[in-house]
């Protein structure tokens, strides 16, 4: 099995999923949603660093032109981040 990381041995991947696999379904649930999170987190963090004078609405915009794809930023949300430069 090729491991999902350069620096992570194959040893040390069939034991993070043996790990994984023993614990109850919802501490994993748990796992993904504090994953979710972190992410989010990460993602604004990075938009707040790199514009810092904007305000909370083009920083929702910023963070929904990161996370979807453009055709459902346009269904979803009406607008084209391409053309308004996200």
């Amino acid at each position: 099995m090729k491991p999902l990381s350069p620096d992570t041995t194959p040893e040390a991947q069939q034991m993070h999923y043996k790990l994984m696999r023993q614990l109850p379904t919802s501490k994993r649930l748990a796992l993904a949603f504090e994953l979710t999170q972190a992410t989010r987190d990460l993602i604004l963090a990075d938009l707040h660093h790199r514009f810092p004078q904007a305000i909370d609405q083009e920083i929702r915009r910023r963070f929904i032109a990161r996370v979807l794809s453009r055709d459902d930023v346009i269904n979803a949300f009406g607008f084209d981040p391409i053309k308004e430069g996200y």
